[in-house]
């Protein structure tokens, strides 16, 4: 349904230290923000007109099958400033975390295992606004993803590493993709690479003691009060579907 209300009024909150490393998008500054507190309805873009850099896999492979395990894409370029700065026109900081993890290989042809690091094999990644609570830097989640890279390398490493996922299989692009069940996760694969993104969405207005939160989607005014349901629907198919798709179309 439509709404007249077209602004939020903000508080203010403490600071949650993520350690994230802010990205700026070249938005406005939250200097910037209104003086009376206001600040219009975000908008999401759902099909980008930029998205981030190909996500190249022509890398050596290690002697497991998988790509050397210090080049493996990094896991921050699936949830990336470019497409999301253009999902999220408003936005002005893409604040990242990227995690190494440690991973047992079998050896080829020798018993036991061997310990490898790969970098930035997940990424946590925070959407920022221009408006108090709304910052990357506050405590509120408006839109958080997680990006993780389960497996790379050639298609006997990938598919002997990336574990059964549950939820309904689509086709996204050249990749096969599970829905988890809340629908705000897809677990994609290639022959050469595994990953997934999930979406961490709420609506902005429980920040401010608002019943409602407004958004412009694809130029359209949608309101949202009690049927959350309806909200996460949204963000499944406006937010986390094409950034699924940016990724797999961006994978050469």
């Amino acid at each position: 349904m439509a709404s007249a209300r077209t602004r939020i009024w903000s508080i203010s909150a403490a600071a949650l230290v993520l350690g994230l490393s802010a990205c700026s998008s070249g938005a406005p500054s939250s200097s910037e923000q209104p003086a009376d507190g206001g600040v219009d309805p975000i908008e999401i873009v759902s099909q980008p007109e930029t998205v981030g850099e190909p996500i190249s896999l022509d890398l050596p492979l290690d002697n497991s099958g998988a790509f050397a395990f210090d080049q493996w894409p990094s896991a921050c370029a699936f949830a990336d400033e470019t497409t999301l700065s253009a999902i999220f026109p408003q936005s002005d900081e893409i604040a990242q975390s990227g995690t190494d993890r440690s991973l047992s290989i079998l050896q080829v042809g020798a018993a036991g295992t061997r310990e490898v690091t790969v970098p930035e094999a997940d990424c946590t990644t925070k959407v920022g606004f221009p408006v108090d609570e709304l910052r990357a830097s506050d405590q509120s989640v408006v839109f958080l993803l997680t990006a993780n890279v389960e497996a790379a390398g050639d298609a006997e490493f990938v598919e002997r590493n990336a574990t059964p996922k549950s939820g309904d299989e689509v086709q996204v692009g050249d990749a096969t993709c599970v829905v988890a069940p809340s629908g705000l996760r897809y677990d994609c694969a290639t022959p050469q690479i595994a990953f997934s993104v999930t979406l961490d969405a709420r609506p902005y207005g429980q920040y401010f003691g608002e019943s409602e939160s407004s958004y412009v989607v694809d130029g359209e005014e949608q309101v949202y009060s009690d049927d959350v349901d309806a909200f996460l629907t949204m963000a499944q198919e406006k937010i986390l579907l094409p950034v699924v798709t940016a990724n797999v179309n961006r994978l050469a």
